[in-house]
């Protein structure tokens, strides 16, 4: 077990049933150095490994019981959530994959749908449609960015 999927893991147990807590540490994790690296490398091969869609399914689940949101939560605005951080913050609190960031759940989705839009991720939006097909019905019919409005066309 790699030492993000350890710390996700006791950072929900440690929440057990506070559901809004829980969905704080499922951002934050989301928003770490570490999916990153496998999103981009995804993005580059065009494909997502099983155990990733599998990992991101579930967590999808459990946002989309624990938040109250505005829009249905897909798998491509979770992917998002690790190019958020991309500026040095003046203070840990102010980084979204950070345990202890200040920022609310909104400010975590509005920031992800603005990384479909940055000019130097050009790769996002065209690529991350792709990424789930192929897998098992619960991941590809979940995936739709929102940048291409709701299709999985790519």
């Amino acid at each position: 077990m790699s030492l993000w999927s350890e710390s996700l893991s006791l950072c929900l147990y440690d929440w057990g049933d506070n559901a809004a807590k829980r969905a704080r540490c499922i951002l934050a994790h989301l928003a770490m150095p570490v999916p990153r690296s496998w999103w981009e490398h995804s993005l580059g091969a065009g494909r997502v490994p099983d155990t990733f869609a599998t990992l991101l399914s579930d967590l999808q689940r459990e946002l989309s019981t624990a938040l109250d949101l505005d829009e249905p939560l897909n798998l491509g605005l979770l992917v998002a959530l690790a190019f958020i951080d991309d500026e040095k913050a003046e203070s840990s609190l102010d980084c979204f994959g950070y345990m202890n960031s200040r920022h609310t759940p909104n400010e975590y989705f509005a920031r992800a749908r603005d990384a479909y839009s940055t000019p130097f991720r050009p790769l996002i939006p065209r690529q991350s449609g792709r990424l789930f097909h192929g897998k098992a019905a619960g991941h590809s019919t979940g995936f739709r960015p929102p940048c291409e409005g709701g299709s999985d066309a790519g």
